[in-house]
């Protein structure tokens, strides 16, 4: 995966990964059988590594805004710490397989498929919960994010300068503030600082939320704990003392 990041997967054979590895030519030749067996498994990988990296973190966030920042924040990280130590994953590749057919060119293309997929439905998320103006467009929005993220890539690819990336963030949280409801607080959106402040108060209510118990069984020994006891019965009762009534349904909780 190292060599077809940074070189592409043309450059990937059986002979140069041995040679990397120093491990023999046939041994890897019985494991792998072709190029095409080794280039499959190669997307395979980057594409669990793709996914662990950018769309695991934004699929563990709530719902909303919130997820929408995630995903391209995360997307901008991984190209920082250089997950990938080239420009070609995903991007290069996408490019150069997108009007090609076979195996390997479709792999690439479910992975760029499944990112678009994902950031349009956290888009359209944030819509439905109404943190987004009802009037925009998911896919628009969408397709001027995904285009900040790639202009951030390429723009890196050629100064070199880790600082497109700020601006890339700076760029997306502007637009981000010109589209949201008033649900979410204006001044979340004085700086990059306060933003992050305010996903994490977002997300520790969340999370406090997710602990509380719901539904009758969590009360039901306070329930009966509070019930005022039955009194004994008195010397001048000939009957039987007669047994305190349990509400039907809260009978069958019990019981099960």
């Amino acid at each position: 995966m190292q060599t077809a990041a940074r070189h592409g997967l043309a450059a990937l054979t059986i002979g140069r990964l041995a040679r990397d590895l120093t491990m023999s030519k046939s041994g890897l030749f019985a494991h792998f059988r072709s190029k095409r067996s080794l280039e499959m498994a190669t997307i395979n990988e980057a594409r669990n590594l793709f996914a662990s990296q950018v769309l695991s973190p934004a699929m563990a966030t709530g719902e909303g805004i919130p997820r929408v920042w995630v995903m391209c924040d995360s997307w901008l990280a991984h190209i920082e710490r250089q997950v990938f130590p080239g420009g070609y994953f995903f991007t290069g590749a996408f490019f150069e397989s997108a009007e090609r057919s076979g195996p390997v060119e479709e792999a690439i293309n479910g992975t760029m498929q499944e990112w678009w997929g994902s950031l349009k439905d956290a888009v359209r998320r944030a819509k439905d919960r109404k943190e987004i103006d009802s009037t925009i467009d998911p896919r628009q929005l969408s397709f001027d994010l995904n285009g900040t993220l790639i202009s951030a890539y390429w723009t890196f690819l050629v100064e070199r300068n880790d600082k497109v990336f700020n601006e890339a963030r700076i760029a997306i949280l502007a637009k981000l503030k010109e589209l949201v409801t008033d649900r979410i607080p204006a001044r979340v959106f004085e700086s990059e600082n306060a933003w992050k402040d305010y996903l994490k108060r977002r997300q520790a209510g969340i999370d406090k939320n997710k602990e509380r118990p719901t539904g009758i069984l969590p009360h039901l020994g306070r329930i009966q704990a509070s019930a005022s006891p039955v009194p004994p019965p008195t010397s001048s009762q000939s009957s039987p003392p007669r047994k305190r009534s349990i509400p039907h349904g809260l009978g069958r909780l019990i019981k099960g």
